[in-house]
């Protein structure tokens, strides 16, 4: 819990507040091992709290977020990825940059965009083999993108399309038009 720190960097010892002639008192030992304990759970207990008032930091006030921006998750969803959408949704401006959109990328795989604004689309460069995670990036790229702009997406792990290792991998790829009724 040292990357939250509130008041406190250590565990709680009330002893430290007492002369140490108490602390050797059995009966009062035992209070105030106790006492301290105890005190030990509410510190915990608040800065674990706190952390979830912060997407970066927080683990089951994600629900809450998600709740809050009527986002759903699947149960498949890792508590990094579950972030990173919260933080597409509160951050998104209005205006959608080839920056923004290789973040929803990168949530779901790993690639990048390339523009052809003559033409008015862009094209998505990604490696990822879960249909769930195409689905997911899908729905946000149609959520932000500008709505006069279509989206061509290249799935694959080269650019000729194929990679053989000692003849027994073979890894393809495919190129598809995104259309938002799909």
């Amino acid at each position: 819990m040292a990357d939250f720190d509130l008041l406190r960097r250590t565990e709680v010892d009330l002893s430290r507040y007492l002369p140490q002639f108490l602390a050797e008192d059995s009966h009062m030992k035992a209070s105030l091992d106790t006492l301290s304990w105890e005190h030990e759970k509410v510190r915990r207990a608040v800065i674990d709290v706190a952390k979830q008032f912060f997407v970066e930091s927080a683990t089951w006030g994600l629900s809450l977020w998600e709740s809050f921006l009527n986002i759903t998750h699947d149960k498949d969803d890792t508590t990094e990825q579950r972030r990173k959408v919260i933080l597409i949704r509160l951050q998104s401006t209005g205006v959608s940059t080839v920056k923004a959109m290789e973040t929803i990328v990168n949530t779901w795989g790993t690639g990048y965009i390339v523009e052809h604004n003559s033409e008015y689309y862009f094209s998505i460069y990604i490696s990822t083999d879960k249909p769930r995670n195409l689905k997911r990036m899908k729905e946000q790229i149609f959520t932000y993108k500008p709505a006069h702009l279509g989206v061509n997406i290249y799935l694959g792990y080269s650019w000729d399309g194929k990679i053989n290792f000692a003849g027994k991998y073979t890894f393809g790829s495919t190129t598809a038009l995104w259309e938002e009724d799909e």
